[in-house]
């Protein structure tokens, strides 16, 4: 019995442009609104304004250059079928932000899993698109 005669949905996107066209718009859709996402489920409501940036701090702030990383590595997990390697993600900060998570585990681990699950719907419904179920 041939693979594709199994499959409940066929994919929706079939062309090889059209497919990394879905790649990419799954990436910029996951990086350019999972922060909207996390502050939106994570942060409070009522904030106090953000501390003028330390000139001599770093460029980024390092809280978000880490999440967009985890977004990448994310999004290239779940397009490539290998959702076991999400744990990798979520071991890695849980071991690295370790004190931080201490003092606040509701902000860290709830960002975490906020983000998580945010790139994991995008690339989940780009893989639709592409692979059908």
């Amino acid at each position: 019995m041939e693979a594709a005669a199994a499959r409940i949905i066929e994919p929706l996107v079939a062309g090889g442009w059209a497919r990394v066209v879905v790649v990419i718009a799954a990436y910029a859709v996951t990086l350019l609104f999972s922060g909207k996402v996390v502050s939106f489920f994570v942060l409070p409501r009522a904030m106090a304004p953000p501390p003028a940036p330390d000139p001599g701090g770093p460029r980024f702030n390092v809280c978000t250059v880490i999440g967009k990383c985890e977004n990448i590595i994310t999004v290239s997990f779940v397009l490539a079928g290998e959702a076991t390697g999400l744990a990798l993600v979520f071991t890695g900060k849980s071991l690295v932000r370790a004190e931080e998570i201490k003092k606040n585990p509701g902000f860290f681990l709830g960002g975490t899993l906020g983000n998580l699950v945010w790139a994991m719907v995008v690339a989940a419904l780009a893989r639709l698109l592409i692979f059908g179920i």
